[in-house]
């Protein structure tokens, strides 16, 4: 990636920059994955945005808010996040390179399949190419952050269906 618009996407989309567009989109991912993990969402989102990195560091996974054992019970929430989090800067940096105007709003359009409002610019739309990648790259995390392999397939398969077909995660 060129280096100035390296730095203007990983200037505007850092986790503190905009935590209420992650916890939009992994939300619905955490409650059709893992609804135990639903009333306990806020209190896991804190703890991730306070140290995003822990997700894929298994001998951190053990902290406070982990329940059993971190090899047999993975918390989704903090990886939905970190998944979002490097599939919005995918998302944020196309959008970019092809002259599009990045934002919140824009990006919940991409991944809800929906408009937050009503749009100033032409939507930003992803080639299938594109959406490849975004599922590649949510599989991957998913699974760098313990998610069996299979299950993180799955996850990833929503996040693009759920940007594809309208929204919909069911």
């Amino acid at each position: 990636m060129p280096g100035r618009t390296r730095a203007v996407v990983e200037g505007w989309m850092r986790p503190e920059s905009d935590r209420s567009l992650l916890v939009d989109l992994a939300r619905p991912v955490v409650d059709r994955f893992s609804p135990g993990e639903t009333e306990l969402f806020p209190l896991l989102s804190e703890a991730h945005f306070a140290d995003p990195r822990a997700y894929a560091e298994p001998e951190r996974r053990g902290g406070p808010l982990t329940f059993g054992v971190p090899e047999v019970l993975v918390l989704l929430t903090p990886v939905a996040l970190a998944a979002m989090t490097e599939a919005v800067r995918y998302v944020a940096e196309r959008a970019m390179r092809k002259g599009h105007q990045v934002t919140s709003a824009a990006l919940r359009r991409v991944f809800r399949g929906r408009p937050d409002g009503p749009a100033e610019a032409p939507p930003l739309e992803l080639t299938a190419q594109e959406w490849a990648e975004v599922r590649g790259i949510v599989e991957r995390v998913a699974v760098r952050g313990g998610v069996e392999p299979e299950r993180a397939a799955m996850i990833a398969d929503a996040v693009v269906g759920q940007g594809r077909l309208g929204g919909e995660t069911r």
